[in-house]
């Protein structure tokens, strides 16, 4: 009889003192009111971080993220016209950096389980345009920054001494609302991670 059995070494102890680089693929849900104004971004990431001790990480990280309108827009009636008009889309590019901290739950474990919280600078820009008819009035652009922050838990999974994956669900939301709509979104974020420097004790998996 066949079977699939996934086995490694552990390598998560002693962590201290070690560096990781991380490569992401970030996902944002818009939720309220600015998920009825566009549909789900999506867009990479990066990220470094030092262990200061097994249990207490910082670092920095940048990410970019992309909404647009719904893909398929119906015409809306205009009650003061009596007459079918074409709503005003909106596309909004992100570019997030600031810093980050994760709280370690189980360092001594493979699937290593964290809290994580950052704090970053927004900048967006925002464009709107009509997409039925096209006309020059309908189409502008807003470019802006705001303070944004996100909370959340993830795991990782210390695959290789020097090489780990993991996986992160984060509530984000600008502090500063934008033309009176209040910003937020759920991410769903994977990545791979590459350890340096440090040292790390290997524990054999049974």
């Amino acid at each position: 009889m066949w079977g699939f059995y996934l086995s490694s070494d552990s390598w998560a102890l002693e962590r201290q003192g070690m560096v990781g680089f991380s490569a992401t693929l970030l996902s944002g849900l818009p939720s309220g009111d600015f998920g009825v104004l566009v549909e789900q971004g999506i867009g990479p990431g990066v990220n470094v971080e030092y262990f200061i001790n097994n249990y207490i990480s910082v670092g920095g990280n940048f990410g970019y993220l992309l909404f647009q309108s719904p893909s398929l827009v119906s015409p809306v009636y205009d009650t003061s016209t009596k007459a079918f008009d074409w709503p005003i889309t909106q596309e909004w590019k992100t570019i997030s950096y600031g810093v980050f901290g994760k709280l370690i739950f189980t360092p001594e474990k493979e699937f290593s389980f964290y809290g994580k919280g950052n704090l970053m600078k927004n900048s967006y820009k925002i464009k709107y345009e009509r997409r039925q008819p096209l006309l020059p009035s309908d189409s502008t652009t807003t470019k802006n920054t705001a303070t944004q922050i996100s909370a959340g838990l993830g795991v990782t999974f210390d695959y290789k001494k020097r090489l780990g994956m993991f996986a992160e669900f984060l509530y984000s939301g600008f502090l500063e609302k934008v033309k009176g709509l209040k910003v937020q979104f759920f991410s769903f974020n994977i990545g791979v991670t590459f350890y340096f420097g440090g040292k790390k004790t290997q524990k054999e998996v049974q």
